[in-house]
């Protein structure tokens, strides 16, 4: 079984899409459609969201263990059954341990269910349907209803036909009240017990609603398809079709549109920075994130940082309306203005080029200020286009007297830059989430131009290109995060300050802070994004670049890589990522905020 078979089928009106895997029993494993591995049994429920009339409605299609419940009559009927055949103690034992080992996983199997419920946004009605492999009466079956105030859509009526198990009419399950396996083998243990319990007929398999319908929502319950056709029955279940009126549902529930729309509430999310980093040693100081305090779906994000190797970073960025609320929709217009300033006073220069020495390292300091205006349209829900004002100062001083940056082709390497830039972007994007994407694809062109201005001192012309690719392989949601650019610069004597850089914290991890820069440079990065435990997760991954003096000399020879290993803590509005990148000369350590792509 190399796929694992839980579905969600939808007509293409309701624009079904993917929500969530929760996992809700089994050991380690892998699991995905590329490939499963796993050496017991491991049960999910698969979550999908459809859109009727603008309103979501979230659909959870649930499997769980197959345990026989704790019963009296099935114990007599086990103590004859020993009896009858001659089961030693032993074997009788092994039955009522495996009895007892499986009826726990089934009740933390319907517990992880409950908790995993809570995931689904509040407000929005949702529809929980599946085999359950537990009769109503079982307790924590109970539980899990009433803790949701559930409604069973089970409408019974003069008719017996509402057992979704029956051996007595489905002739695919004698193969499961068969004293052998499908090779014939005699069975032992718990299957014996297995046998037994399946050869009563049950109600294990339903449709719940959340509390947010009311039980004259269900118009019509019946069993589907509980005959055979050409000697054939479909499965050994019978499947549960109900009927459900959501007009009531439709007129209360909350909306989503195309479109941005208010938010009701806000959001403060602060943090005390304690950190370390391989370029700026160790650090302090504090994030705060403040969504919708001006109730115009607007944020601020601002960093506060100091370290220890002299690094003094000051951020504030203001966006209207945020990044996430807009990720996905159409927009007439969004307004992003930041405002960076880092000072690097042990920063480190190698030359320029992809052949510049690591041990020809020197230190010197870097302040630079950066100011941004960007305005963006969103013209569709995944095409959007971006025109930008940049103003940068970046200031290089404390060289030595013999400093490589008295060298480059532009004094301006040694002293001072500062120039202002328009910049175009246009960007076809369909993931799901700017701070955490799980699945889409991004196509993106840019465009930036320096010009000669009376309060500048330098001109260039900057093109790039990316490519991001995001998917989910395996289950829980375990992704594979992937990206790919080209960026190259024209221009006569560039000053170092307006190279490309790479190496470092978003970029190659296991190298220094800008360890090559030239005109042209390309890098990818390969990540595994998987969950570890609530909201920290791990990161496995590789990072590869080269730069060279212009377009026309690139080649795929020598270029830098370096595996790379990290953990990530989700917050809800931001992401803080640990990454440790081993390369040729350094091993980097960098603790930062959000995913680097």
């Amino acid at each position: 079984n190399l796929k694992y078979g839980n579905t969600i089928l939808a007509d293409k009106k309701f624009k079904l899409e993917f929500f969530d895997v929760w996992k809700l029993g089994g050991s380690f494993g892998i699991f995905g459609d590329p490939i499963t591995i796993h050496f017991n049994e491991s049960n999910f429920a698969l979550v999908g969201k459809i859109l009727i009339e603008n309103t979501p409605v979230y659909l959870v299609n649930v499997h769980l263990i197959a345990a026989v419940p704790e019963d009296s009559i099935l114990k007599n009927e086990l103590e004859s059954f020993c009896k009858k055949y001659s089961i030693d103690e032993d074997e009788k034992k092994d039955i009522y341990r495996n009895w007892d080992l499986n009826i726990i996983k089934r009740n933390e199997e319907i517990e992880n269910l409950n908790e995993e419920l809570k995931k689904i946004p509040d407000g929005f009605p949702f529809i929980v349907g599946g085999d359950f492999n537990t009769e109503p009466q079982i307790k924590e079956l109970k539980n899990l209803i009433a803790s949701n105030n559930f409604i069973d859509t089970f409408i019974k009526n003069n008719s017996s036909k509402y057992y979704t198990w029956n051996p007595e009419t489905n002739e695919n399950v004698s193969y499961s009240t068969m004293r052998v396996d499908a090779d014939g083998n005699k069975l032992y243990g718990y299957d014996l017990l297995s046998t037994i319990y399946d050869s009563h007929p049950r109600r294990i398999d339903y449709i719940f609603l959340s509390d947010h319908f009311k039980k004259n929502d269900v118009l019509s319950y019946r069993i589907i398809p509980d005959s055979e056709k050409n000697g054939i029955h479909a499965s050994d279940h019978y499947g549960v079709y109900s009927n459900i009126d959501l007009k009531r549902i439709l007129s209360s529930a909350p909306q989503e549109f195309d479109k941005v729309i208010p938010l009701k509430d806000n959001t403060i999310e602060p943090l005390p920075i304690i950190s370390y980093d391989t370029d700026v040693g160790f650090g302090y100081g504090a994030k705060a994130f403040f969504l919708n305090l001006l109730k115009y779906n607007e944020s601020f994000d601002v960093t506060i940082f100091n370290s220890s190797k002299g690094e003094r970073w000051y951020r504030f960025v203001f966006s209207l309306p945020d990044f996430e609320l807009r990720q996905g929709k159409v927009y007439p217009a969004a307004v992003d203005f930041s405002i960076d300033y880092d000072k690097y006073i042990k920063n480190n220069f190698f030359g320029t080029g992809n052949k510049s020495n690591y041990n020809e390292m020197e230190v010197y300091t870097k302040e630079p200020l950066e100011i941004n205006l960007n305005l963006s349209r969103g013209f569709t829900k995944n095409l959007i286009g971006q025109f930008g004002l940049k103003y940068k100062i970046v200031r290089n001083f404390n060289y030595s007297d013999t400093s490589k940056l008295l060298e480059q082709p532009s004094s301006l390497s040694s002293s001072k830059v500062n120039f202002s830039s328009v910049n175009f972007s246009f960007r076809y994007d369909t993931r799901n989430s700017f701070v955490n994407p799980s699945n889409g694809v991004v196509l993106q062109v840019e465009t930036e131009f320096a010009p000669v201005l009376s309060f500048s001192n330098t001109t260039f012309a900057r093109y790039g290109g990316w490519f991001q690719y995001y998917s989910m392989l395996f289950y829980p949601k375990t992704i594979l995060a992937f990206r790919a650019g080209i960026q190259t610069l024209t221009g006569n004597n560039l000053p170092v300050q307006v190279l490309l850089p790479i190496g470092g914290n978003n970029t190659l991890r296991g190298y220094l802070q800008d360890r090559f820069l030239d005109r042209t440079s390309a890098l990818m990065n390969a990540e595994l994004r998987f969950p570890i435990f609530r909201r920290f997760g791990g990161i496995l991954g590789m990072d590869a670049g080269k730069v060279w003096n212009s377009i026309g000399k690139m080649d795929l020879k020598n270029w830098a890589d370096n595996p790379v290993f990290g953990l990530r803590f989700y917050m809800d509005t931001f992401v803080i990522r640990l990454d440790v990148g081993i390369s040729k000369e350094t091993t980097g350590f960098y603790l930062n905020f959000g995913q680097i792509f």
